[in-house]
C-alpha cells in the first residue's frame, strides 16, 4: 500500500464518481475523459481542479447534498474505505 504513516483517518484518500471510487489523479483523467475538466488540469493539484470545474458548474463543494456523484465527484475519507478498495482506473489500493 501507498499509504503514507501521517494520514489521519478523516483525510480524504479518494473520490466517487459516477459510481465508482478514483484516486486522485485518475479521478482528473475521468473528468477529462467526460469533459468536466480540460486536459491542462492533469498539472495541477486535485483540489484546485475540483475548485475550478465546481466554480464553472456552479456546484457547492461544501455542501454535498445539493449534488449527486453522477454530476460531480464527492470525497472518500480514508476511514470509509476497506483493505479491498482499488481506484476503478488503475486498479491500485486505496
Amino acid at each position: 500500500m501507498n499509504r503514507p504513516p501521517y494520514r489521519r483517518s478523516d483525510d480524504i484518500a479518494a473520490y466517487t464518481y459516477r459510481a465508482d471510487i478514483y484516486c486522485p489523479a485518475c479521478l482528473i483523467e475521468a473528468m477529462i475523459a467526460d469533459g468536466i475538466a480540460a486536459p491542462a488540469a492533469r498539472d495541477m493539484p486535485t483540489d484546485d481542479v475540483l475548485e475550478q470545474c465546481a466554480g464553472a458548474l456552479a456546484i457547492d463543494r461544501d455542501d454535498d447534498t445539493t449534488y449527486d456523484t453522477s454530476e460531480f465527484p464527492k470525497p472518500v475519507r480514508l476511514d470509509w474505505l476497506t483493505t479491498d478498495d482499488a481506484c476503478a482506473r488503475c486498479h491500485q489500493p486505496l
